[in-house]
């Protein structure tokens, strides 16, 4: 999985900007896939430069010109060729859990501090998922449904163990 890969499933829907394709991140696979502005428009330019999309520039008055993308049928083919490939091992990275790994290094202060962050993440990330899917769940496909819905156990489940770590570490938080 790459950010390209993602960005053509996000085209295959609609033409879309790349304000419209960050937003669709935010609102969709970012529980799980994390994109900014600077991995978008790169990897834009690379999938235009490749003829995987194109792009038209739509003028705007009294705002910037933008950008509006759309994929071609090599895009699709490409797209295709990506689901059809086996899936890659999932792969956590959480600077977290590798602070606490090495937590024997740190004061129980830190360990405190680093637990209260990850949880007060955690719980506006759960927030997020919630009002999500309060505000678009019905327009879901079952399949953005159900994704949905394993970001929000997740997220449950990282709250539950983090308050259990606190106990079990004796600390308050």
């Amino acid at each position: 999985m790459n950010i390209e890969s993602v960005i053509l499933g996000f085209l295959m829907d609609e033409p879309m900007s790349g304000y419209d394709i960050k937003r669709k991140f935010d609102m969709s696979v970012s529980n799980f896939f994390e994109a900014t502005f600077s991995g978008i428009y790169p990897a834009l330019r690379k999938m235009e430069s490749a003829g995987l999309i194109t792009k038209e520039v739509v003028i705007q008055q009294g705002k910037p010109n933008k950008n509006v993308f759309a994929i071609t049928e090599a895009g699709k083919e490409a797209f295709f060729a990506y689901l059809e490939s086996p899936s890659r091992a999932t792969v956590v990275h959480s600077d977290f859990l590798i602070r606490f790994f090495f937590g024997k290094h740190a004061s129980k202060e830190q360990l405190q501090r680093w637990i209260l962050d990850e949880r007060n993440r955690i719980e506006e990330n759960y927030r997020k998922l919630l009002e999500t899917k309060e505000s678009v769940y019905e327009h879901l496909t079952p399949f953005e449904a159900l994704t949905l819905d394993y970001g929000i156990a997740h997220t449950a489940f990282s709250l539950e163990w983090l308050q259990l770590l606190a106990r079990e570490s004796g600390m308050e938080v």
